[in-house]
């Protein structure tokens, strides 16, 4: 059986965006699909790379492939803390929600075939909120993206959200059944460690279920679209296969 060295490399792209969990182990809802997300020239090319905080200081840019589903439909986007610290008297994390923004929607700008970027004019219901762990915590956060299809009756109030308290044990199965969302159609995840001596890299993080408290002020929320960057690992190690396919 012969195998063409393209669709080889064909199979290895799609594989970037689908095939490996792209949320940490044991969160749930788990999603496959790659959602593309990145902050100006910085994307998050592997799921669970450490970034720092002044990289995630400004609110990210999304973008999906056609995997993913119909892109004319409408999305929201939401993104978590899972590494909160418990309470006084408790041991167990917290998760901070720290957005939540809807009406997003395929624009005409596509990245070499890999993607679509996503943009909305929304700005909430609840605003972007920085990574910001604190310096004295012991290990890096965990921060997951999800994008859902966003049904018309979907009825949020940013009032919910306003004061950072109506953000802390925020309960995404909760939120998803009360709202009839289905399973998120993408998702991706980041850590920020805000020890002094944290230093980012590209590496899958190991999920931990520790972290600190979040300290940054609340900022506007909005997509747009800007500049997007791939990588996959899996490309240079099938392309070597291909050549020696016959």
């Amino acid at each position: 059986m012969y195998i063409s060295s393209s669709s080889l490399v064909v199979a290895a792209l799609a594989s970037c965006a689908i095939g490996q969990a792209q949320t940490p182990q044991g969160f749930t809802p788990s999603v496959n699909t790659k959602l593309e997300v990145f902050f100006n020239s910085n994307s998050v090319k592997t799921p669970g790379e450490l970034l720092s905080k002044a990289t995630t200081t400004t609110e990210p840019q999304l973008a999906i492939s056609s995997a993913a589903g119909n892109l004319s439909d409408t999305y929201v986007f939401v993104m978590l803390d899972l590494d909160v610290p418990p309470q006084q008297g408790s041991t167990e994390r917290r998760v901070l929600l720290h957005a939540m923004n809807t009406g997003f929607k395929a624009t005409q700008q596509t990245l070499s075939g890999a993607g679509t970027l996503l943009a909305s004019n929304s700005k909430g219901p609840a605003a972007y909120l920085p990574p910001g762990p604190p310096a004295n915590d012991t290990v890096a956060h965990r921060y997951v993206q999800l994008l859902f299809r966003e049904p018309a009756t979907l009825e949020v109030q940013a009032a919910d959200f306003a004061n950072i308290n109506g953000r802390f044990n925020f309960d995404i199965q909760s939120f998803m059944q009360n709202n009839n969302l289905g399973e998120p159609v993408a998702g991706n995840f980041f850590m920020v460690d805000g020890r002094v001596n944290a230093t980012t890299g590209s590496g899958r993080g190991s999920p931990t279920g520790t972290g600190g408290m979040p300290s940054s002020t609340l900022a506007t929320f909005e997509g747009t679209a800007g500049r997007w960057e791939v990588s996959c690992r899996l490309v240079g190690a099938l392309c070597t296969l291909a050549m020696l396919v016959v």
